[in-house]
């Protein structure tokens, strides 16, 4: 099972899905701001909102879940591609997978992936810290707590874990944080994804599969290592 490839069939195609899908909302949103057709003939009203300001907040908002749309498809790609890993491609396993995937499967297969790669990660040029953020955000996003909005907001715990979040818009950089200096969920930024963020976002996920795929041959001498180890442990409870 060739994992790279079809890896990276998924970010090719997540790349051609956010960009396809955000044309009609930025277009819609362009129509308004400039009064094109259909939005040239505003109804009367005494209304002191600019016209068609429902509209223009339902495109941007939509663009706003196509990307956190995107970034689940990526981290669900990025989990595949693991356990295609450990279960086709390398084949090799957890001693205690329960243990292991208890800060999240992210940590778990780069610990693993180490060890047969015979790497500490160092000599990696991959963002690891970022790809971590795509599978938090795809987390927060799958989870609604609020049904009045679409709105996505990081919690308490991740913005502990990474007080610079990747996924933010630049009017909320700066994390507010409570008079005592615990984070306040009130004040918790917003996840946006924007072009720019799931670009660089899918360039770290390709780079770490290249990188993985060109050390294969060490995966590969680990895998024969943990095969022949198996097999002497065999022959000696026989014996």
């Amino acid at each position: 099972m060739d994992a790279f490839y079809f890896l990276k069939s998924r970010t090719e195609f997540i790349r051609f899905f956010y960009a396809e899908g955000s044309k009609g909302f930025a277009d819609v949103k362009y129509q308004i701001e400039n009064g094109m057709p259909p939005f040239d003939d505003p109804p009367n009203s005494e209304d002191c909102e600019p016209p068609y300001l429902s509209e223009w907040m339902d495109a941007d908002t939509a663009r706003e879940v196509l990307g956190i749309a995107c970034i689940s498809m990526l981290s669900d790609s990025l989990k595949l591609y693991f356990s295609t890993l450990e279960e086709r491609g390398i084949r090799f396993s957890f001693e205690n997978r329960t243990a292991a995937f208890r800060n999240g499967f992210v940590p778990a297969y780069f610990a693993a992936l180490g060890e047969i790669l015979d790497t500490d990660w160092s000599d990696c040029p991959v963002d690891r810290d970022l790809i971590e953020q795509v599978v938090l955000a795809r987390n927060r996003g799958q989870h609604g707590e609020d049904i009045t909005t679409f709105d996505v907001r990081y919690d308490a715990a991740t913005i502990k874990k990474h007080p610079r979040p990747f996924f933010i818009g630049d009017d909320e950089m700066s994390v507010c944080t409570s008079e005592q200096g615990s984070l306040a969920s009130l004040l918790m930024p917003n996840i946006k994804v924007s072009a720019e963020g799931l670009t660089e976002a899918l360039n770290e996920v390709d780079a770490l599969a290249e990188w993985i795929e060109a050390r294969m041959e060490r995966a590969g001498d680990c895998y024969q290592n943990q095969r022949s180890a198996g097999a002497a442990s065999s022959r000696s409870e026989t014996l």
